[in-house]
């Protein structure tokens, strides 16, 4: 349904909405329901996915935010990100980062091993690496 909303108001109004809180709620207002399926503050870390034939790598976008604010699920077909960060104080003239608390559900095309996930926070960017599950191929056996 997403893909939908996409192709009815366009790609760059959807990145415009995606950046900007104002924006997003002026395109609610307008578009009634399908404002539902538009993605709200909780999914606006950018996410790269990237298939390897031994693993699955994903990279999400997490500035401002402090290793210790970070917490990662992983299932055997999907990974989950929450995050929070601290606005600074003051009176903002222009907002436009995201909110102070996201989420991010990336759904995987393929098995991984949950229990051999490795991850590593560095310069505002959450790299983690899932190895595929392997399923061993069958072996041919001769038939006397």
């Amino acid at each position: 349904m997403r893909e939908d909303a996409e192709r009815m108001v366009g790609r760059a109004v959807m990145e415009s909405m995606k950046r900007s809180v104002q924006a997003r709620d002026v395109f609610r207002k307008m578009l009634g329901d399908v404002a539902e399926i538009l993605p709200d503050s909780g999914d606006l870390s950018a996410v790269d996915v990237i298939d390897t034939p031994e693993e699955v790598v994903v990279f999400i976008d997490l500035p401002g935010t402090k290793k210790e604010q970070i917490d990662l699920a992983v299932t055997e077909d999907a990974v989950t990100v929450k995050a929070r960060f601290e606005r600074p104080p003051g009176t903002y003239l222009i907002r436009e980062r995201a909110e102070a608390a996201v989420s991010r559900k990336v759904k995987l095309t393929c098995e991984i091993k949950p229990e051999q996930v490795k991850a590593k926070y560095e310069d505002g960017v959450l790299e983690v690496h899932l190895p595929k599950l392997i399923v061993v191929k069958p072996k041919a056996v001769p038939i006397e």
